[in-house]
């Protein structure tokens, strides 16, 4: 266990470290997790598209609850460690969200939508998903992204789900 004052100047770096501009705000990072990836980018529906990670068990556990900004091209990529149904449900998340559903291979499966503290019921992938990306509320309908795109994944960014 670290001293207080070592976890506060962790969690500080982290937040400095992954912090990204946009309309005059910088993103909310999720407040001392010990495990935090630093934000990547995809393309999506040909837009540059920052993105935070969760990959492990906690931060998937975690996800965007709390925040209350997401900047405009900015979400959260949940990576799994193998194809499954996933159900999301928005316990705790105060932005509404658009929710994506993806294949291993980045196809889009279908876009649900979860209204902030809403947990029943949850949002539902259309069949096995190994990923899903969250993004603002109307996101995907105003850039066109729809069941059967394609979000360019980077190569070895799925394996960070193997965690």
């Amino acid at each position: 266990m670290s001293p207080p004052t070592t976890t506060l100047f962790a969690a500080l770096a982290l937040g400095l470290a992954g912090a990204t501009g946009g309309c005059g705000h910088q993103p909310e990072l999720h407040p001392a997790a010990p495990d935090a990836v630093q934000p990547h980018t995809l393309q999506v529906a040909g837009r540059t598209v920052t993105i935070e990670l969760a990959t492990t068990p906690a931060q998937r556990d975690l996800g965007l609850m709390h925040r209350t900004h997401l900047d405009a091209d900015a979400g959260m990529l949940f990576i799994f460690k193998d194809d499954q149904p996933r159900t999301f449900w928005m316990k705790n998340t105060l932005i509404p969200l658009d929710i994506v559903f993806l294949d291993a291979d980045g196809t889009v499966q279908n876009v649900t939508h979860g209204e902030p503290m809403v947990e029943v019921p949850g949002v539902n992938s259309l069949r096995p998903a190994r990923m899903v990306l969250e993004l603002n509320a109307g996101w995907c309908a105003e850039h066109g992204l729809k069941p059967g795109d394609r979000v360019e994944i980077p190569p070895g960014l799925l394996a960070l789900g193997q965690e």
